[in-house]
């Protein structure tokens, strides 16, 4: 009797101390906006399974993509944690007592929050401080503006669709200084090219990747050939994904916005 005491004790013991690094060695990455963090978190041997464009972990085996993971691959890697960007991206009855964590922030403020969420789950808050303490840092390099410019972000060209109020990217347009033209409270929205015309944006950002593969420049369109508009081309990887990136990207908008406010347009 003593010595199942002793036993129960001890397993009391075992699982309040236990290090929680140990529930998930083997992490599939649903969520492409989260992997940069799991790398930068030192979590690269965690990491078993990746969508098709991230290429941060070369041990890791391609799943598909967020939106048609390959169910058979990611069943075959066994593993303890899957992080999507939605729930319903994934149907979880397929994988038992698997952990599926969503990872979807908007925000720059959300990024961080996610930082310190996973951090958590893997015992790395020491990593997770000097990450964010550098993030935002460089949020202190940050100037001022006499103006707030006007901004429209591209996503699509054909169908024509702009980033909406609901989007890291106006988060990312909000902290560098501008205001962003789409009015709506959502991710996306499909609008018409003379709307655009009509609100005389001041900037214009397009973006080149997999959802806009070859624009033209938009100075070269008929309905925005004659507006006085500062034109910028960016990587969509870069502004699209709600990961650490995102901070350099309010830090390279808002040097634009700044010579954009100069100038007075």
């Amino acid at each position: 009797m003593r010595l199942m005491r002793l036993a129960v004790v001890f397993l009391i013991i075992v699982l309040c101390f236990f290090n929680i690094s140990y529930a998930f060695d083997r992490v599939v990455i649903l969520a492409p906006d989260s992997s940069d963090i799991f790398l930068k978190l030192g979590l690269e041997s965690k990491v078993v399974g990746i969508t098709r464009h991230v290429h941060l972990f070369k041990n890791a085996k391609r799943v598909g993509t967020h939106l048609k993971p390959n169910i058979e691959i990611i069943k075959s890697l066994k593993p303890d944690l899957i992080v999507v960007k939605r729930k319903k991206d994934i149907d979880v009855r397929m994988f038992g007592n698997t952990k599926i964590y969503t990872y979807n922030p908007q925000t720059l403020d959300g990024i961080l929050e996610q930082i310190e969420n996973i951090s958590k789950m893997f015992k790395k808050d020491r990593d997770a401080e000097k990450l964010i303490s550098k993030l935002k840092q460089k949020l202190q390099l940050l100037k001022p503006l006499k103006k707030h410019p006007k901004v429209v972000f591209e996503v699509m060209q054909t169908p024509y669709i702009a980033a909406g109020r609901k989007s890291i990217v106006n988060d990312i347009i909000k902290k560098a200084g501008g205001i962003n033209i789409i009015n709506s409270n959502r991710y996306f929205v499909r609008i018409s090219n003379e709307k655009i015309a009509l609100l005389k944006p001041d900037v214009y950002v397009y973006e080149v990747g997999p959802m806009n593969k070859n624009p033209s420049a938009p100075n070269t369109r008929a309905l925005f050939k004659n507006l006085k508009m500062k034109i910028i081309k960016v990587d969509e990887s870069k502004f699209l994904r709600s990961s650490t990136v995102s901070f350099d990207s309010v830090v390279y908008l808002n040097k634009i916005f700044k010579e954009v406010s100069k100038n007075g347009r």
